[in-house]
Formats: structure tokens, C-alpha cells, sequence
């Protein structure tokens, strides 16, 4: 319930006028930080692949698919492979959002087979009949959500920005 000052017969409302100067303030120090958001979740994401820090979430590589890896000289770290998949992370527009992701268009190449990448991001995610979930999106989202004021403070810092 909002509250109201009533002084001499005139309200007041201190917390809708609190309130606005918050958003008009949030407005101008706040500028790009939709677009900060979206590169940080693509870090985030980025980086706990690299470090391999959700393997304990994910269901290990098959021994079979391991192997498979080795023989072929690639990466025998999950999620990476070839590393195009990882190159083709980006913050990219759609509409008036900001859109953490892939370049859902680009051609994931290897021995003469093609997957475009938003596929591939998909399968990754969210699994197959074949191939278990190994989610590295939604816990990097979740990770940023959970510290939004950390990235808000950190965003205000590097813009040279104070609140």
C-alpha cells in the first residue's frame, strides 16, 4: 500500500515520488545494462564450459564417445569438441531485448556433417533421445539473475557511474 503524507490538506506521496526519481535515475545510469546483462549471462557461460564447472551436473561423456574424442585429436572436455560451438556464443538484438545465445544461424562443420548452432544449443541444453541434458544456459542465467545487484554495482563502476 502506497504511502501518504497528508499536510494542510494537501497529500502527499512520498514513495510514488521516490519511486520516480528512482526510474528516472535508473533510466540515466542505467543505460546499457540490458546489454551488460546479456554479455555477462554469455561469460558466465563461456566460462563454466572452459572450467568445466557444472560437471558435476551433467551426466559424464559416454566411455564410447570418449574415446571417439581422443582418436580424433578433439577436446575431451564436455561441450566443447571442435570449440565452434563455444565461438558461436553472442549478445545479439531482437526487438527491443537483448538476446544471450547463439548465432542460431551459423554451421556447426565436422567430418563433411552440418548442424546450424541453435540446433545444436538446443540438443545441448535441453538433451535427446540419445544424448542427456547437459543445461549450461539456464544456470548461467540463473547465476546472474541470483546476483543482479553485484552486476548492477559492477556496471555502474565500470561506466563510472556512482548511485
Amino acid at each position: 500500500m502506497p504511502v501518504r503524507i497528508q499536510v494542510r490538506g494537501r497529500n502527499y506521496q512520498p514513495a510514488k515520488r521516490i519511486k520516480q526519481k528512482l526510474r528516472e535515475e535508473g533510466k540515466r545510469l542505467g543505460r546499457g545494462f540490458d546489454k551488460y546483462v546479456a554479455e555477462k549471462i554469455v561469460e558466465t557461460a563461456k566460462v563454466a564450459i572452459l572450467e568445466q564447472k557444472w560437471t558435476n551436473k551433467w551426466q559424464p561423456l559416454s566411455p564410447e564417445y570418449l574415446e571417439w574424442k581422443k582418436k580424433k585429436g578433439l577436446d575431451t572436455r564436455t561441450l566443447i569438441a571442435t570449440g565452434q560451438y563455444l565461438d558461436s556464443f553472442k549478445v545479439y538484438r531482437s526487438g527491443n531485448f537483448y538476446v544471450a545465445g547463439v548465432d542460431k544461424e551459423r554451421i556447426h562443420y565436422f567430418e563433411g556433417k552440418t548442424v546450424k548452432m541453435g540446433d545444436l544449443a538446443k540438443w545441448l541444453e535441453f538433451g535427446t533421445r540419445k544424448m542427456p541434458p547437459r543445461p549450461h544456459w539456464r544456470p548461467a542465467f540463473d547465476y546472474v539473475s541470483k546476483n543482479i545487484r553485484y552486476f548492477w554495482d559492477k556496471f555502474l563502476k565500470e561506466k563510472g557511474r556512482k548511485w
